[in-house]
């Protein structure tokens, strides 16, 4: 695991009349995930949302982590790992980026940017960057091993599944999560 903090340039993930919507300048990276968030308040409210219960709670804690930065880290990178056992698929150096955003705004705004249509999105991952976008304020245990599970049936498949059955293993990586 390491911390970096980075400045991404102008890092502009939406452009409206010239304003910009959010500039990365936090970045944590571990085996599986890295993280990137625009302030420490999107980052505590990702980590104080994203509640891990049960066994997924007990790895949480045998790892005894200091700072809010490594616990929300650890807590996408356990949840990787427990996606992968659920749908019983480990993919190969898999790696993803989870963008923190502000609120679901932010993700309805980076969406339409991406793909030029609107869509009622409080997370959503884009099979193109490889890149799980969330919204802080809607960050749940459901929502955030949704589209894990989507990252994860993209990563095993050589050959893209079609639309509903990808939907349904992230619907089954949510369900069973906490198994």
């Amino acid at each position: 695991m390491t911390k970096r903090f980075v400045i991404i340039g102008v890092l502009t993930l939406s452009v409206v009349l010239g304003q910009a919507l959010c500039v990365f300048a936090f970045e944590q990276t571990g085996r599986f995930a890295t993280l990137r968030y625009a302030s420490m308040e999107a980052l505590r409210e990702f980590n104080d949302e994203l509640y891990l219960g049960g066994s997924l709670g007990r790895m949480l804690r045998k790892k005894k982590l200091m700072t809010v930065e490594a616990e929300a880290l650890a807590k996408v990178e356990i949840l990787v790992e427990k996606a992968q056992v659920v749908l019983d698929m480990f993919p190969d150096n898999m790696h993803i980026t989870v963008v923190i955003l502000a609120d679901a705004e932010d993700v309805r705004r980076v969406y339409k940017q991406r793909y030029g249509r609107s869509a009622r999105h409080i997370a959503y991952y884009s099979l193109k960057e490889d890149t799980i976008y969330i919204s802080a304020d809607d960050t749940s245990l459901e929502v955030i091993s949704h589209e894990i599970g989507h990252a994860v049936v993209d990563h095993y498949f050589k050959v893209r599944p079609p639309y509903n059955i990808h939907e349904l293993m992230a619907q089954f990586t949510s369900k069973h999560i906490q198994d």
